[in-house]
Order: C-alpha cells, then structure tokens, then sequence
C-alpha cells in the first residue's frame, strides 16, 4: 500500500498515558542534532513527536520516510512538501516555489535554496527525519541527509530516528559537538520509568515484580507494555514475574498471555484479522466474511492490543498492527487451526490480487494453494515488471512450485529481467525454457504464453540489434495481432506498440507514426487497466516532441507522466527515462543548465542498455551542459561514451557529424583553437546532424572567422530545421552579420526571437558573445516584436548568480569579506546582523552582494568559491 505523502508530514498525536522522560528530553535538547537508534518497540517515534510537542507552533517540519526516498528527487520533494505543511508563515511562498520545482531541479540545489530560506529567518526550527533506516543503499539521498546535518543553520534543530542508521558522516558532528546519539542503552525504560509505565496502566505491581518485568525485558518499552498487558489480563502479578524470568521467547509468552485473557470472540478476530500487518475493514471482512471487521478493529484500538491506525486509502481506514504481534498470532494460527489458515489465506489471496499482486501470491502459497498463486503471478508479473518492481517479481519465482500450468510465465518473467540488465544470453535461455513449458497448456493458454515469449524475443532483437531492428519486428507482429481475432492480450498489444513507437521515435523519421503508435498503446494500456504500461507510452511520446516541435505541451506531458509515476511510487521506473531525458533537453534549450545537468545525470541511470540513441541524445546534450557550464571533464567524458558507443557500430549514420560539432567547441574551450577551426571546416563525411551546421558556424564565429560561419549556416538544410536549430542557426547568423557591420542583422535577431518565445528558448542568446549582447541592446530601439523576450533575455545575461563564474572579476569591499568569514558559520542572517550592529536588510543586501560576485547562488557554493579564491 503506498501511504498518501502528506499524511507521512504530519507529527503522529502524543499517546495518552505517555510516559515522561525528562532525561531522554534533555538529552535531546542538549545539541543540534539528536540521532535516535533502535529496532521496532523501542519508542522513537514517541520521543521525536513529544519533541515536536514541546516546540512553539509552526517550527516542526516532520518527515516519515519510506522507500521511496531512496530517490532523491522524491526525497526533496516531500523534505519541501513537509515544510510546505509546516505552516512556516515567513517561508511559505519561498518553500512553494521551490516545491513547485523539485521534480525538474537539481535535488542539492533545492536543498541549498531551503537552507537559505532558513537563514533568512530568525525562528527557531526543529527537522525531524523519522524511519531514516529508509534511505539505506542510496547514496544520493544519504548525501542529501548528510548535506543538512552539515550546512543546517544554528536555528534548525534536526532529529533522526532509525531501525539501523544508513551510513552517515556523523563523526564530524561528534567531534563538533554536535551530535547526542541515542542507541538501544539509552533509549530502552529505566526501572523508575517501568515503575511509571505500571502505575500509568493503573496496576499495582510490587517492585519485586517491577524489577522481574524490567530485567526480563531489557527496558525494552515494547516488552514492557506486552508484560504490563500480561499482567493486567492474568491479574496474578507474581505468576507473571516468574514466567518472565523462565521464558526466552519473551515475545510469543507476552503475546500468548494477552490472546488468552482476551473474550473468545475477540480473540478470534484479533488471530483472523492480523493475518497481513496492515488491514483495512473491507480486507478483514472480506477474510473473515463478516461485516464488523471496522467496529472490532477500532476495539482493538481503544484497548491497546499492539493496533494502532494508520492512513485512510482507496479501501478506507488502514491499520497496522506491531510487527512482532503479528507475528507471533500468524504462527500461533498456523499452529492451533491450520485448517481455518488456509482457508483465511485463500480468502486473503483473493482480496489483495486486485490490490497488490505479490502480497496475494504469498497468501495463496501459504493456504498451499501453489496453481492459484502461479496464475496470479501469470496475470500481473508484466505489469510488476513495468512498475518496477523487479524485487518482487524474481521474489514470487523463487517462491512458485516448480510443476505448474504457468511455469513458463516466470521464465518469461526472468527473460526481461536478464534483457533489463543486458544479459542476453541468461534471456534466451529463459526464453528457451518457457517454450518447452507451453507443450503442456491449453491452446488459449499456449497462444497467450506465445504472444509473451514473442514480446519478450523482440526486446531482446534490440538488446542485440537495436530498436530500429526490433521496431520493424514488432511491425510485423502487430499485423500477426491483428489478425488473431481471439485471445489477444492487451498487455502484448500494448507493449508491442510502445516498442514500435520507441523505434520510431529513435529514428526520427516518421515521427507522426511514432506518435500515432504512442497515443494508442495509451489508450490500450489505459483501457485494460495497465497505468504503469500508459504511463510507459506517454514518457515515449515525448521524445517526437523533438522534432514535431510542441516543446511546452510535451513538458508538461512529461511532468505529469513523472507526477502521476511519483504518486503511485514509481519513481526511477527505467520506462520513465524518455519524460526525463526530454525535461533535461529542454531545459539546456531555455537555459536552465544546473537543472538540464541534474535531469540529463538521473536519465542515464535508468536507461535500458540497449536504447542507444536515447542514451546517445543523453549524452550528447549532456556534454554539451557541462561544456556551458565550464565542466570540460565531465563534457569529454560523455563525449568518450558517444564515441565508444559509434565504434561499437549499429550507431545512426549522423553521429560522427554530430559528435565532431561538439568536439570543435570543447577544443576551442580546451584552447585549441587550430584544431577547432580545421575539424569546423572538414568535419567527418556522412549525414549531417540538425544543429551541426550551427555549432560549427559556431566556432568559426569564436575564431573570428565570420564569413565562413554563414557559409556553413548556408550549407544546411533550414527548410524543416527543428524549431530550437531554427532559434540557434539565426542566433549565430544574427552575430556573425553584426561583426561585419550588416544591417541584416536585425531581421536574423528578429527571427531567432520569434521561434524562441512560444518555448522560452533563451540558451542560443545566452550562449552568444559580446556582439549578440550589444545587437540585443539595439533591438528594442530597433524595433521588435518580441520586446519580452528581449528583456528576459537581457535581465539573464546581466545576472551572473544565474549561470556558472568561471574566473574571478569583481572584488568584495572591506565590509562583505566581513560577511563573507560569517557565511562560513551556521550564524543565520538575522544572528550576522546583530554580531555586526547593522540590519537585518543591511546584512542581506551585503550577502546578495556577495553571491553576485562570486558567481553564486547560496551559502554553500559561496563558502566552496570563496575558498577557492583564497579569500579566507
């Protein structure tokens, strides 16, 4: 079940009859960051929401993480969401702005801007971070965590709480002085909080049997509550004593006592309706065949019996019971009345295939029910796969009987995993057994299971032979579909098409049918019910967009397609990777090169490996960021990749030309200007690539070579030139005319303008030189129909803080290098202006002078730069 985001922002109430624990409290309070450590029972939870309980109103931002945190940008996002909910009245519209903008920015930078937003204000702020165990095996996400903790200003207080503490730099913090640590030692119950623990649940237990309870435990506050359960329910505290001193399995005895003490009705529902850790009352019913499941259920609430409620859902109100709970009754079931679990089971299986099919195969193995949980698996492993949810699938088939009708289902379902991976060879070997397994079905069944193998074979012809090989196969198996009037699956029909489109797409040259083949594998997809398969089509679709030239209406496809993946948890879906390749695209064509950099990195990651010309249409404008950005390593490094994947062969035809446009701007960035002007003037032979002729114009243009950049722009072929080529081919023209003083240059400025408005396409102008800028200046008192654009334009080029400083020109007065040695601290602004006897605006202005200067945007960049120049 995938929880609402906003319901994980919200501090969870203080439970009645909380225990108090000043010393924990101080503790807590005792330095910036507190780090609680301990497994399930120990009371964090508590601890960091009496915390929250204790601060004024609207300082708490509270965070509960999940797996889906591991991604980064996910991660950022409900971090801003959080303090969005907070109620932070002098950073709410600062927040929503950044809010707005985590799925496209840059994670770090999102953080760094919040940051800032922090120092700016002069109320205290407590951060908590609860289940952090969440983030463990993500890099990315624990360097986001580890980014706060060492930039957090001296107002923002942050708390952590974690089953194992994912791996953190904390010794700096320690060595600061900075962290207090909490593990199992501290956090477990004193004797005199046990004591408290008895007289709150209002039971007259002796200190003797205090004592036995407290030793038994450990002080574990879970163990504890279960004992005082016991003890309350047998009514004979010493029997309790000694049985806590005799048993090992402290658990099973605690939660044994408490299921006996219970009414036998209640009993009975308590050991039926625990069966999943989570329920919901239409789950409950729907096992038990009843209709009281919510009244009992919120009884068991009321009553303390190890439930507590979760978030409402699709199916109503959710509620978990304590892990170790479950547990024990699901065995004590199996044990006492295995025939009623199997029967419980099957009903479960049978709820939860229309909810969340892995947790339905596991009820149906567990009734013994081994052919019905192969053919849920047989119905949803596609669907899985596409969500992502590779782990779960290999899981189901490690758990499938080996000897059933849908066997060759999972050794499809390994085949597109091993292709997933690139391992070809384990793929037809899968494919191969899922072949021989298809003798034994039915001729429906062998003709659905055929239709998947095919599926299957045509991604692995583009593993080997590339998606233009597997797209025209896939056109021949559509036909074949077509003609097959029964038993067609609409999961194949979908996929197929999907692949065609991708094909297509990748081509570039009947862009109309990609789109066609697209738009309608989403209506399939969305019509059978297969969200992640149309979410899958709509990504596609927007890398025609390229070409067809409807930039914005693609962007917002591709924000909505990664919103709605978001929502469901589907973040970092390799299906997903066009939405976010076509997002970095476009951002490096309006400028934005920080977010273009961040999207083009994720897009690589989740790339399948053998999509070679998205990868390559990655790269390329990947290197072509980091070359703006004045990362000349980064650029070469992706431009090595293009070359590698050229000399591997199956490359298209133009992308020698495409990779030595390139190559000519990173030599002249390299100061190698012969070698940039020989390769602008004979580039590789072959079909040209769109913005080639541009980019080598380009260079021309640089080496003071005008006549010969037009040449070059005369030479392409401008009559369908993609409209953002269009913008960039008259950018360069329009400069090159006004270096040799021709008054044509106006009209080429005024067209480059027109084709940049619709889509905010300012990196052509941004990326010009002093000419451009001055012929800019003059066309307003020109005369233009795009004054807007101008202006914008304009505004950006006069603001360093928005792009990359690569050397040092404006000098900090005496009193901002006095700022600058504070910016070094976590001292908020408010804290800096009174140090130095000056206002808060005063302050302010003095560090917006000082990003200015240093070419930056926040305080850790500024702090980075500054040190860099030896200003320290």
């Amino acid at each position: 079940m995938v929880v609402p985001r906003q319901l994980r922002m919200t501090p969870p109430g203080v439970s009645v009859g909380l225990i108090e624990r000043p010393r924990l409290a101080t503790l807590m309070e005792a330095r910036p960051v507190t780090v609680l450590a301990g497994v399930a029972g120990y009371g964090k939870s508590t601890l960091l929401a009496a915390a929250a309980e204790r601060r004024p109103p609207g300082g708490t931002v509270w965070l509960t993480l999940d797996d889906t945190d591991k991604d980064p940008v996910r991660f950022v996002g409900d971090l801003l969401t959080a303090t969005t909910l907070a109620g932070i009245e002098p950073l709410s519209d600062q927040v929503e702005q950044l809010r707005v903008s985590s799925l496209r920015a840059e994670p770090l930078s999102l953080v760094d801007s919040l940051l800032e937003a922090l120092y700016d204000s002069a109320q205290p702020h407590l951060l908590v971070l609860d289940d952090l165990q969440h983030l463990a095996g993500s890099v990315a996400s624990t360097t986001i965590v580890d980014h706060l903790l060492r930039w957090a200003p001296a107002n923002l207080r942050i708390s952590m709480a974690a089953r194992v503490v994912p791996p953190l730099r904390l010794q700096r913090l320690r060595l600061e002085d900075r962290l207090t640590y909490l593990a199992h030692d501290d956090l477990a119950f004193s004797l005199e909080e046990s004591t408290a623990a008895v007289r709150a649940a209002q039971l007259d237990l002796d200190l003797t049997t205090v004592t036995a309870i407290q030793q038994a435990t450990d002080g574990w506050p879970a163990g504890v509550r279960m004992a005082i359960l016991a003890a309350r329910h047998r009514g004979t505290a010493t029997d309790v004593s000694v049985e806590l001193r005799r048993d090992q399995a402290l658990a099973d005895y605690l939660a044994t006592e408490v299921l006996a003490s219970l009414a036998p009705d209640l009993r009975n529902f308590v050991l039926e309706a625990s069966l999943d850790e989570q329920v919901c009352p239409s789950l409950v019913d729907a096992v038990r065949g009843t209709c009281t499941a919510e009244a009992l259920l919120e009884s068991c609430v009321s009553a303390g019996l190890f439930l507590s409620r979760g978030v409402p859902g699709t199916h109503g109100q959710w509620y978990q019971w304590h892990p170790l709970f479950a547990a024990h009754t699901q065995r004590r079931l199996a044990a006492d009345h295995p025939s009623l679990a199997s029967r419980l089971h099957a009903s479960a299986a049978s709820w939860w295939s229309s909810v969340d099919a892995p947790t339905a195969i596991g009820h149906a193995l567990a009734a013994g029910d081994g052919e019905a949980a192969s053919r849920i698996f047989s119905e949803s492993w596609l669907e899985l796969l596409l969500q992502g949810r590779v782990d779960a699938v290999l899981s189901a088939v490690d758990r499938l009987p080996h000897v059933s009708a849908y066997r060759g289902d999972a050794h499809l379902a390994k085949a597109l995993v091993s292709v997933q991976r690139g391992e070809t060879g384990l793929a037809r070997a899968e494919l191969d057994a899922a072949r021989i397994s298809a003798g034994t079905l039915s001729e429906v069944e062998r003709t659905r299971l055929e239709q998947r193998t095919a599926l299957v074979e045509l991604l692995v012809t583009g593993c080997d032979l590339g998606l233009g090989e597997a797209a025209r196969a896939g056109v021949a198996m559509l036909e074949e579909l077509a003609d097959a009037r029964t038993g067609l699956d609409p999961v194949v029909m979908a996929s197929v098409q999907v692949l065609v489109g991708m094909g297509e797409a990748r081509v570039q040259q009947h862009v109309e049918t990609a789109l066609d083949l697209l738009r309608t594998a989403a209506r399939t997809a969305g019509t059978a019910g297969l969200s992640a398969l149309e979410l899958t089509a709509l990504a596609e679709s927007c890398i025609p967009a390229i070409t067809e030239g409807q930039l914005t209406e693609a962007h917002d496809r591709a924000v909505d397609v990664l919103a709605k993946a978001e929502a469901n948890g589907w973040v970092g879906l390799t299906t997903l990777a066009p939405a976010v390749v076509y997002l970095g695209w476009l951002d490096y064509w309006r400028g934005n090169l920080h977010e273009a950099r961040a999207q083009l990195q994720r897009s690589l990651s989740m790339l399948f490996p053998f999509d070679w010309e998205l990868r390559g249409l990655a790269l390329h404008f990947h290197a072509k960021t980091c070359l703006a950005l004045g990362d000349l390593a980064a650029a070469r490094a992706s431009m090595t990749q293009i070359a590698a994947l050229i000399d591997a062969g199956g490359a298209p035809a133009w992308w020698p030309r495409m990779l030595a446009a390139i190559e000519g701007l990173l030599l002249w960035a390299e100061h190698e200007p012969g070698r940039a002007v020989e390769l602008a003037l004979d580039p590789p032979s072959g079909p040209d690539y769109p913005a080639a002729p541009a980019l080598r114009a380009t260079v021309l243009l640089r080496a003071g070579r005008p006549v010969e950049a037009l040449s070059q722009l005369e030479c392409a072929d401008s009559s369908d030139a993609p409209i953002q080529v269009e913008c960039l081919s008259r950018c360069v023209e329009a400069e090159a005319l006004a270096v040799l003083g021709k008054e044509d240059a106006h009209l080429a400025l005024e067209k480059a303008l027109a084709a940049a408005e619709p889509d905010g396409l300012f990196r052509p102008f941004l990326a010009g030189g002093a000419e451009l800028t001055a012929l800019l200046r003059e066309h307003l008192s020109h005369g233009t129909s795009h004054p807007e654009v101008v202006t914008q334009v304009l505004a950006r080029l006069a603001d360093p803080a928005q792009h990359h400083t690569t050397i040092w020109s404006e000098q900090l007065t005496e009193r901002e290098h006095v700022i600058l040695r504070y910016l070094a601290t976590n001292l908020t602004n408010t804290e800096i202006a009174d140090a130095e006897f000056i206002s808060v605006h005063t302050a302010k202005t003095h560090i917006a002078h000082i990003y200015r200067k240093l070419g930056v945007n926040n305080r850790r960049s500024a702090i980075r730069r500054a040190a860099e120049l030896d200003l320290y």
